[in-house]
């Protein structure tokens, strides 16, 4: 489930990009070099996080950090932008935020922590 919510997480990030590039596209004064770093730096998070994905579902302990620190930003992110947002941007920031919680809580469950901190030191000893 925890892996699922991660992907869920990049496909947000790629879904991002490209409304952004969309709505970005008819203005003639945008700047194309900050846009296109912004694009990069997210798409190859994005393809990080499928990455993570993969390790949470093989319960490698690695995996723990990336997937705290991307709802810990999502989080502050969304609560950041939602004031000065319209209707419609609160709408998908809240559940950017419900999305945030719900793989904090996960990533903090009991089966979580077994499968991704406790499984790495039973293997080791074998």
């Amino acid at each position: 489930m925890l892996a699922s919510l991660i992907v869920i997480e990049a496909v947000a990030m790629i879904v991002f990009v490209v409304v952004d590039l969309i709505s970005v596209s008819n203005d003639s004064s945008t700047d194309w070099a900050a846009l296109s770093f912004a694009m990069a730096v997210l798409g190859l998070w994005a393809a990080g996080l499928v990455w993570v994905a993969r390790g949470v579902m093989r319960g490698k302990r690695w995996a723990f950090t990336p997937t705290l620190f991307t709802p810990l930003i999502f989080g502050v992110i969304a609560v950041s932008v939602f004031g000065a947002a319209g209707t419609a941007a609160r709408v998908v920031w809240g559940c950017v935020l419900a999305l945030a919680v719900v793989v904090l809580r996960l990533l903090f469950s009991r089966e979580a922590r077994e499968h991704l901190v406790y499984s790495n030191a039973k293997n080791a000893k074998q």
